[in-house]
């Protein structure tokens, strides 16, 4: 059997710490209409699976996150190149 350790005598609460969300930078874009009724399909989705709703604006981030991470080429060319521009 585990020994559970003792807890801190300092009151805390139950909800954990939350991370400083980054700075938003507002971005205004025009997106053809299939695209869009796609997100929204996969907003609709998204809920229906998780039953938690969750904005577009969110989806669109979280996608293009994903997409910059996984493009190994992208990703090289911001180790060469993207660190040279930004020392000028």
């Amino acid at each position: 059997m585990t020994q559970k350790s003792p807890r801190s005598s300092s009151p805390r609460l139950m909800l954990p710490i939350v991370k400083r969300e980054p700075e938003k930078t507002k971005l205004q874009m025009n997106l053809p209409q299939a695209i869009h009724t796609e997100l929204r399909d996969y907003q609709r989705a998204y809920q229906e699976m998780n039953e938690v709703e969750i904005s577009l604006d969110f989806i669109i981030e979280h996608i293009l996150i994903q997409h910059m991470k996984r493009d190994k080429a992208f990703q090289t060319w911001k180790v060469t190149k993207a660190g040279k521009l930004n020392e000028t």
